[in-house]
């Protein structure tokens, strides 16, 4: 565990900062960087996470600020019909929202309405069939790759053209593990609620050895998952991913932070030229200043989760993006932290506007074993083919226990 020690970090005013500014615009253009040397000048402006970045490895983690290269947005057909706030229910955990499909917060007052709004902004598609990858680097900087072919279907979604029974599903999501070889062949099914106090989440598995589905109940909360490499929990899968109930939830403000966004040369950037020793590659993450909206998450007394506090980072004005997580162990040591870059539109991919908002991926550190790994990983140098989005719909017979034993074999 690296920890800031604030006194060897002040720099007194009289210092000569060390970053250089420019007079750049949305051009590509460096505005300043932030390294071991100035973070102290930007303290305010960072997540603990990102500071303790900076501890962990002064003489090669750095932060490049741009101006802003614009806001991506949500998908007009979802913002048309988000006019108002819908309504938290059976303890928060499940939704009454005045038109299916809507962002169900647009003017969010609660803690909580921001994690909803987050959740529930994957279904601003219809249906998504993609490959995306995953990678993960060690202490020594080797590299384990994965890709993972990954089909969903949103029925919340206006747009959703196949027929539901069950009206609070709100995703249907299979996935087979092409790589690497110790998880290759193993397939995983998911149906997932907007109200999971009526309905928790159901899962079942393929396993490739046995030939055989079985149900699936720990795929929830901090089981880990498959592709993240040993630091990644099935809820912060995607920045966060799950039931609520285990927390307490508090907002703690909005202000001006240094956030990633824009992360077109990260997305376009190979796997090589990436994922290098400690951190992803500098010089192709692109960070700006905006404003983002603070949540913390408290561990209720009683309940057992390995994060016992974890505070969220969303971006203002799009209520889909959540762009830092800091996870802390039972003592409250920081214990990993991560981020989520955005791009706009498809990048190489098909079905979305041009300024739709899309994470490009998710890169999480874990302090104590100087591990990293990078997860939903795509671009024209990561996938294998073009996500498609708003795409052909499955049938509701793939998402069942059957489908997945077909589609695995």
């Amino acid at each position: 565990m690296y920890k800031i020690n604030i006194k060897k970090l002040i720099i007194t005013l009289t210092s000569v900062l060390a970053f250089s500014v420019s007079s750049a615009s949305a051009d590509g253009h460096i505005k300043y960087s932030v390294t071991a040397d100035n973070v102290s000048e930007y303290a305010d402006m960072l997540t603990p996470g990102m500071i303790n970045m900076f501890a962990a490895y002064p003489d090669t983690f750095r932060m490049d600020v741009y101006e802003s290269g614009g806001r991506c947005t949500m998908d007009s057909s979802i913002m048309a019909i988000s006019q108002s706030n819908g309504t938290m229910i059976n303890d928060n955990e499940g939704l009454e929202l005045p038109n299916m499909g809507q962002i169900p917060f647009p003017d969010p007052s609660h803690a909580q309405h921001f994690v909803w709004n987050y959740r529930m902004f994957a279904g601003s598609v219809s249906a998504v069939d993609r490959v995306q990858t995953s990678a993960r680097v060690t202490a020594d900087g080797t590299i384990t790759t994965g890709q993972q072919e990954t089909t969903i279907s949103f029925p919340p979604n206006p747009n959703t053209k196949t027929m539901y029974a069950d009206k609070n599903i709100f995703a249907l999501f299979m996935q087979k593990n092409l790589g690497p070889p110790r998880t290759a062949g193993t397939v995983t099914l998911v149906h997932d609620f907007i109200d999971s106090y009526v309905q928790p989440r159901k899962a079942w598995q393929y396993n490739p050895a046995t030939r055989r589905v079985r149900r699936a109940p720990d795929i929830s909360y901090d089981s880990l998952t498959a592709a993240g490499g040993g630091i990644q929990t099935i809820d912060s899968y995607g920045g966060f991913n799950g039931a609520q109930d285990k927390y307490d939830w508090s907002y703690e403000g909005m202000k001006k932070m240094i956030v990633p966004n824009n992360n077109d040369m990260l997305a376009d950037s190979t796997l090589e030229n990436t994922f290098v020793p400690n951190h992803p590659n500098p010089d192709v993450v692109r960070f700006e200043e905006m404003d983002v909206h603070i949540v913390h998450a408290q561990l209720k007394p009683g309940q057992r989760h390995l994060y016992a506090s974890r505070t969220f980072y969303f971006m203002d004005g799009n209520p889909g993006m959540l762009l830092y997580h800091d996870m802390y162990d039972g003592n409250l040591d920081l214990m990993r932290a991560s981020f989520q870059t955005t791009v706009q539109g498809n990048m190489g991919g098909s079905g979305l506007e041009d300024t739709t908002c899309n994470p490009q991926g998710e890169y999480t550190f874990d302090f104590a074993t100087r591990t990293y790994v990078g997860t939903n990983l795509f671009g024209p140098a990561m996938q294998p083919r073009g996500a498609i989005y708003n795409g052909e719909e499955k049938a509701v017979s793939f998402y069942t226990p059957d489908g997945l034993r077909r589609y695995a074999r």
